[in-house]
């Protein structure tokens, strides 16, 4: 009969709920925030560039219409002044992107790094402070009616500062640090994403509304108050998960830099080099893509042949995030009855690439509403990858881990975003849709990566009997083995 473990190696295999549920909290009020601000800032520059266009002086910007005025007829000159106003629009979210990436590009990379030593507050703090800026710089430039370039200037401070990548390093590190290397870290970083999708829900329909009836000054007003308030929670209600006793051993900025690389180029990591490298080829392409369309479905919305307004932007948008909140624990609970998280990856990266395909052929509101089901069915796919490469990494080296995912998120969007607006931009009077197929294309080229990846990390298993690659204990220090007792296609962990 086997002994029981020792109480403190039980408590490492339990979650710390009441941190995880404070670090959700701060998440939600700062997911809250930000899902009111992208639409607001893609309608009210859609808004500015149409008056532009149109000479209006009928009103002021800051009242917009119901619905998106759509001109048919390709011969009418309201129709290529639409054209114009669509383009510059999205000229106007690449430069932003790649401004904001630049910065975050360096930072995030230090502040994950650095954030194993000096602590996950920290972490929380400096990219919130910078957000709370870019916000309330946001407000003024709508209140005052100044020129769109002094955006410029808010995005280049989050930038610098970490920004939105840097609060989605800090969340996905502190929950790793507050959960066990298994199938419960899995459920962990799918709650970080899920409770973006609830936050989501809960202000894309009032965004809507606020925008149709109260125009773009006051929800702008709502964003830079609830970004306040999320920094104001990390510092009075966060507690701290890194030992004080490490804060003196913090690495030098070259040091620091190799804890972020070292995974994947590091022959202290052995044969997990490789699937490190597998994984995050597969998290590249995913990012990228669906990163790159995000903008251009609010273009393809805005548009021929559905011309939405906010009102009906806010319940498409709504029905993505619920859908996806509801059904993303318990699909991802479901599958891995029966598969692992690899194979959980393969399954919701073919069926993405479905939904996307039948986003591009929308061609109706009721196409385009057909799409939300499959995508949320596809929800578990990035909490999935992302628990693949936590498990696979040492406990104390998380926030090096993480740092180096948010990189990838960041190059990924600032590579995205321009190239699939550029492809929209070309292809929009020949296929609206082609951007969604191309999409579908990054997701199934994914998929085909995971299987490499599952076939190799078996292989790993197959050609060493002795040893496995030790991907499932957070205990493991660089280039250790373990006894032959588990591996990455287990699926109870």
């Amino acid at each position: 009969m086997e002994s029981a473990p020792p109480l403190e190696d039980r408590d490492k295999d339990k979650s710390k709920v009441g941190n995880l549920l404070k670090a959700n909290v701060v998440f939600l009020v700062f997911q809250v925030a930000v899902n009111i601000r992208n639409p607001l800032v893609t309608q009210y520059l859609y808004k500015r560039y149409s008056n532009e266009e149109f000479n209006n002086s009928t009103g002021h910007v800051n009242s917009p219409n119901q619905t998106s005025q759509c001109y048919v007829n390709e011969s009418d000159p309201g129709y290529m002044l639409q054209e114009k106003v669509q383009e510059n629009t999205s000229n106007c979210q690449t430069i932003l992107t790649v401004i904001g990436s630049s910065g975050a590009v360096i930072s995030c990379m230090f502040l994950g790094a650095y954030s194993d030593f000096l602590g996950r507050r920290v972490l929380f703090i400096v990219p919130l402070a910078g957000v709370v800026v870019k916000f309330w710089l946001t407000t003024v430039v709508i209140y005052w009616n100044l020129d769109v370039r002094y955006l410029y200037i808010g995005e280049a401070l989050q930038g610098f500062s970490g920004g939105y990548n840097g609060v989605i390093l800090a969340s996905y590190a502190y929950t790793a640090d507050n959960t066990p290397p298994k199938n419960s870290r899995t459920v962990g970083i799918a709650v970080i994403d899920f409770t973006t999708y609830l936050a989501a829900a809960a202000s894309q329909v009032i965004t809507g509304y606020f925008i149709k009836n109260l125009g773009y000054l006051y929800p702008s007003v709502t964003t830079a108050l609830l970004m306040l308030l999320s920094l104001v929670l990390v510092v009075v209600l966060l507690p701290e998960t890194i030992n004080s006793d490490r804060r003196s051993q913090y690495p030098t900025p070259v040091k620091a830099v190799k804890n972020v690389f070292g995974f994947y180029f590091s022959k202290d990591f052995g044969p997990k080099r490789s699937l490190f490298l597998l994984s995050l080829a597969s998290y590249f392409i995913l990012y990228f893509s669906q990163s790159g369309v995000y903008f251009v479905e609010y273009l393809f919305q805005l548009n021929l042949p559905f011309c939405w307004g906010p009102e009906l932007i806010g319940y498409f948008n709504m029905a993505l995030s619920l859908t996806r909140q509801f059904l993303g624990i318990p699909v991802i609970k479901l599958l891995h009855l029966c598969t692992s998280d690899p194979g959980i990856c393969i399954i919701t990266s073919i069926i993405q690439a479905g939904a996307y395909v039948l986003h591009g052929l929308a061609n109706t509101d009721v196409l385009l509403f057909s799409f939300v089901l499959p995508n949320a069915i596809a929800g578990p796919l990035f909490p999935s990858l992302r628990a693949i490469m936590s498990r696979m990494a040492p406990a104390e080296m998380q926030g090096s881990l993480f740092a180096g995912i948010v990189l990838v998120n960041i190059i990924s969007e600032g590579i995205g975003i321009p190239v699939f607006n550029e492809m929209y931009n070309a292809t929009v009077r020949i296929l609206r849709g082609f951007a969604f197929f191309a999409c579908a294309g990054c997701q199934l080229l994914s998929a085909v990566i995971i299987v490499v990846f599952l076939c190799t990390s078996r292989h790993s298993v197959d050609t060493d009997t002795s040893t496995v690659v030790g991907i499932n204990d957070n205990d493991l220090k660089p280039g250790l083995t373990i006894p032959q007792d588990r591996s990455i296609t287990d699926t109870k962990m």
